[in-house]
């Protein structure tokens, strides 16, 4: 692997470890980009650059959040009621997004990849409800919610934060409790799909480096830093405003979503 592919790579963690935990995404609004401009310097073929970014999107994901759900749990802001709700639907949904997005052709994964960003880049900026959390919704209505986000968000390589820090703040819970409870799916989301795009890619033809449809080498490179500094995003959400973070965050998706529409 190339000296500067690393670099590219321990760069990508830095920012998805802080983003994952000061906003409960999993990285991947960051990371999937990032691969798609970098997989083709590593040698991979165009037909499997999207799909394999989608892939080592995940399994990154993986390690970021469960540095991110562990960082959580020691500030006790886990809310297991929640969590029971939602695991189970992102779980089946993120096994089916997989399989989906090995189906689609990678031109369309990448424009659908862009459009899912805009459409969160636009979500972040509108308002959230605040009061008391709304804990009577069916769990049969919580379950296909969260199953349909689950299959979106394996199926662009996201850990699921970016939809369901909005689902469960449209529910009113407290927003760091969102956060905590989104990087416990965003692991589940990752861990599931990540499994899945395994048994898929094992009859691509045998590559070095190559787990499935899963990057090892750039998996390692953004693994090390990103669950690093996850921890340290967990503890600035206790500092800093989140809505100034996320109205940045905002502005820098857009241009990313147009560029990878584009291209």
């Amino acid at each position: 692997m190339l000296i500067t592919g690393w670099l590219w790579c321990l760069a990508g963690g830095v920012i998805a470890g802080l983003l994952a935990g000061m906003l409960g995404i999993g990285g991947g609004l960051v990371i999937v980009p990032l691969l798609i401009y970098l997989l083709p310097v590593l040698g991979v073929p165009p037909e499997l650059v999207v799909q394999m970014a989608v892939a080592t999107s995940l399994a990154t994901i993986v390690m970021t959040t469960f540095s991110s759900a562990r960082s959580h749990y020691r500030h006790g802001q886990i809310s297991w009621f929640w969590v029971r709700r939602l695991i189970p639907g992102l779980m089946v949904g993120a096994i089916f997004g997989a399989w989906l997005a090995t189906q689609l052709k990678p031109e369309w994964l990448q424009r659908i990849f862009s459009l899912v960003l805009l459409a969160l880049s636009i979500r972040m900026l509108v308002p959230q409800r605040t009061g008391e959390p709304i804990t009577g919704v069916s769990k049969r209505l919580m379950a296909l919610i969260s199953a349909m986000v689950g299959s979106l968000s394996a199926l662009v390589g996201i850990g699921g934060g970016s939809l369901t820090v909005p689902l469960l703040q449209r529910l009113r819970v407290p927003i760091r409790q969102a956060i905590a409870v989104s990087s416990v799916g965003s692991l589940s989301i990752g861990v599931s799909a990540v499994l899945a795009f395994i048994v898929l890619g094992q009859q691509m033809e045998s590559n070095e480096g190559l787990l499935g449809y899963v990057h090892g080498p750039a998996w390692l490179g953004i693994s090390i830093a990103s669950v690093l500094c996850a921890p340290l995003g967990a503890a600035l959400t206790q500092r800093i405003p989140v809505k100034r973070l996320q109205q940045g965050f905002a502005a820098f998706l857009v241009l990313v979503s147009l560029e990878l529409f584009i291209g």
